[in-house]
């Protein structure tokens, strides 16, 4: 139970769009997978990383459009973090999907 508080507050604390956080809170409610958990936390950190990078460049900005720029990276950034996201809990999901049909199929197999 602690590793999902633990998670939900780091969802809280990573400033989300609200969209996204929804998403992230649903996923962790539906999922009781220690794989998309930890897929979940990864994305988090990363998140986390580039949101730090991105107030420490943006103060160092003399300009605007440098600052625009470092917002524009920011967001890309994110959308990297997204896709990233993506492609892990498509992994996990198919091995999950393997694991549940090699489980049947054993089941099946020593029915008599």
């Amino acid at each position: 139970m602690t590793k999902e508080i633990d998670l939900y507050h780091m969802i809280y604390e990573s400033n989300l769009e609200s969209k996204l956080e929804q998403i992230l809170i649903g996923l962790t409610k539906d999922s009781q997978s220690p794989e998309i958990e930890e897929a979940i936390r990864k994305f988090l950190l990363f998140v986390q990383h580039a949101s730090e990078n991105f107030w420490e460049t943006f103060h160092n900005a003399k300009t605007y459009q440098e600052r625009l720029e470092c917002y524009y990276q920011f967001s890309k950034n994110q959308c990297l973090a997204a896709e990233v996201l993506i492609g892990d809990l498509d992994s996990v999901s198919s091995e999950l999907d393997i694991k549940e049909n090699l489980s049947s199929m054993l089941k099946e197999s020593f029915t008599f």
